[in-house]
């Protein structure tokens, strides 16, 4: 008895795909080795940049430093294996493509990575260094800061996340538009409800205080601005 073609074709798919996530995996796990070697150099440069002289983490159980450098290495793990990921997911998926929805892929691919690359960047450049100053403003003679390491780690890569996703509103916003979802004079006309949703999304990605949550959402409602500015433009 014959096998049945489509099955076949299909399991050689899921062989493949089983394939390519082993290799992202071990990737991965193998970028875990630098990623751990300069967790704790990344640590001290981030305070060196962010904090004022003279400040100090602190840690309150015997596990927490360990842990916290652990969270580091596979933040560090992931940005340095992401392009290989995805290169193989690319070659897994680009033979069903053709030759034009490849091309039409490529730049809004590039677009989304120097998304991410851009909201990682003003994240740590203005608005961790704003968000350590602002909390230490409010220490004093009868009020000192005692910040766990844990604490720290766990706000500022919450904080690097919340950039990266919310900078990718101008390829949701621009996807929605090409494929016809919604209109661009829809998009004008609820521009207000667009800002109060940026600002909502603002408020659940970042700390609890509004100068942190001011910091996400200006860059932004720029950044939906200019979307819709260049989505006009090309349709001119």
């Amino acid at each position: 008895m014959s096998a049945d073609p489509d099955n076949a074709g299909f399991l050689e798919h899921l062989e493949a795909l089983r394939s390519v996530l082993l290799k992202i995996l071990l990737l991965f796990i193998l970028g875990c080795i630098p990623g751990w070697y300069f967790s704790e150099t990344l640590l001290k440069l981030l305070l060196g940049y962010a904090a004022p002289e003279g400040f100090a983490l602190h840690y309150f159980t015997l596990m927490e430093p360990f842990l916290t450098r652990l969270k580091i290495m596979l933040m560090l793990s992931l940005c340095i294996t992401l392009p290989g990921a995805l290169w193989w997911i690319w070659g897994f998926i680009s033979p069903a493509l053709t030759v034009s929805e490849r091309r039409a892929l490529r730049l809004p691919v590039l677009a989304v990575l120097l998304l991410a690359a851009l909201g990682a960047a003003v994240t740590i450049l203005f608005i961790i260094p704003a968000l350590v100053r602002f909390s230490l403003s409010f220490a004093g003679p009868e009020m000192r800061p005692v910040i766990g390491i844990g604490d720290f780690v766990s706000l500022i890569l919450l904080v690097i996340l919340a950039g990266m996703i919310l900078f990718q509103l101008p390829m949701v916003l621009l996807g929605l538009l090409t494929i016809g979802v919604v209109q661009l004079e829809t998009v004008r006309k609820k521009r207000p409800l667009v800002i109060v949703v940026i600002f909502i999304l603002a408020a659940v990605f970042s700390p609890p205080d509004v100068f942190s949550q001011l910091l996400l959402a200006i860059p932004t409602w720029l950044l939906f601005e200019l979307s819709l500015l260049l989505y006009s433009m090309r349709k001119k």
